[in-house]
């Protein structure tokens, strides 16, 4: 047998070894054999093929280490995404710097909130059921929101301190007012800007009637007619928030009222009903902020209570409403 030191002519492999060779991307021709007579064998095959990749890893070594100790030191370089230009925008207009004083002096009221969820299945069945007599008999669909109103109304007729203003701060001694005429602000959404007027002596009127007004002011509101008294006089306000899209929201009270509510958006849950059976309901979040000056937690959930009834139970209007 030949000796291993001795090459034969050319390449001396069999075919699995150049197989082998093609798979790896090793050239033959460069690859020394350790068998018989220069024969290439696999293990020189696999030899060649980690030492080619070795070696490019060894050189990328000491740069990729210099590297490294260099990034360390640098401070990370990020590229700033500029879609536009910052731009000043100046409050200009009415409403938007009456809604910068009114927070600015919202500000300085000390509040708390009461969260409370309310089953509006039987309410919701009532105002489908009554939306096409009412539009055939007094020329409007009336809403849930309408309802709502005329249930404050009637919760603040249980609980007249929560129509309450409180006095100046520097009043010695300090004082608050309760307010006879429930004048109930509703927030309205506007190309100008939200705006807050109110609907006067609600408890005097119909849920007909104020629906009707809630119509008239969201009309004027929107094409930027509303008078001066129809902005005035709010002793507590309802921001039916839940109708553009959120679940429990938290306002804040303004203009000198003592308490604003918030409702979310109605959802489908499951609750326990008396005989502990799960079924669907029609489920809404409110939440009460007052004035913690001269409201104090118990009074705000009796109110809280007093209006959940109504909303939940529209039979007992036939027990409230003179």
């Amino acid at each position: 047998a030949a000796g291993a030191g001795v090459k034969a002519p050319g390449v001396l492999a069999t075919p699995k070894v150049r197989n082998l060779a093609k798979l790896q991307g090793v050239d033959l021709n460069a690859v020394a054999g350790s068998g018989a007579m220069g024969r290439v064998l696999e293990a020189d095959v696999l030899g060649a093929a980690a030492g080619s990749v070795a070696a490019p890893a060894a050189a990328a070594a000491a740069p990729t280490a210099a590297a490294a100790k260099g990034a360390a030191a640098a401070v990370p370089v990020r590229p700033v995404i500029r879609p536009g230009e910052d731009k000043v925008i100046e409050i200009t207009d009415a409403v938007g710097k009456g809604m910068v004083k009114s927070m600015n002096e919202a500000l300085k009221m000390p509040t708390m909130a009461l969260g409370e969820e309310i089953d509006m299945t039987a309410m919701i069945a009532l105002q489908k059921a009554l939306k096409g007599s009412s539009e055939k008999a007094y020329g409007t669909k009336v809403t849930i929101t309408s309802f709502m109103v005329k249930a404050i109304s009637l919760a603040l007729s249980e609980h007249p301190k929560i129509n309450s203003k409180f006095g100046p701060g520097d009043a010695n001694p300090p004082y608050y007012t309760v307010v006879g005429s429930h004048n109930i602000s509703i927030a309205i959404d506007t190309d100008y800007g939200l705006v807050v007027p109110n609907i006067k002596d609600c408890a005097n009127l119909s849920v007909i009637e104020i629906q009707n007004e809630i119509m008239r002011l969201a009309k004027d509101a929107k094409a930027n007619k509303l008078k001066v008294n129809d902005i005035m006089g709010g002793t507590i306000t309802l921001s039916n928030i839940g109708v553009i899209g959120t679940k429990d929201p938290r306002p804040i009270p303004f203009g000198g009222q003592s308490v604003i509510g918030a409702s979310g958006r109605t959802m489908t849950l499951p609750r326990y009903n008396a005989k502990g059976e799960l079924e669907p309901r029609q489920i809404m979040m409110i939440r009460w902020v007052a004035d913690h000056r001269h409201l104090d937690g118990a009074g705000l959930a009796r109110f809280s209570n007093s209006f959940k009834k109504y909303m939940e139970e529209p039979g007992e209007w036939l027990l409230a409403l003179r």
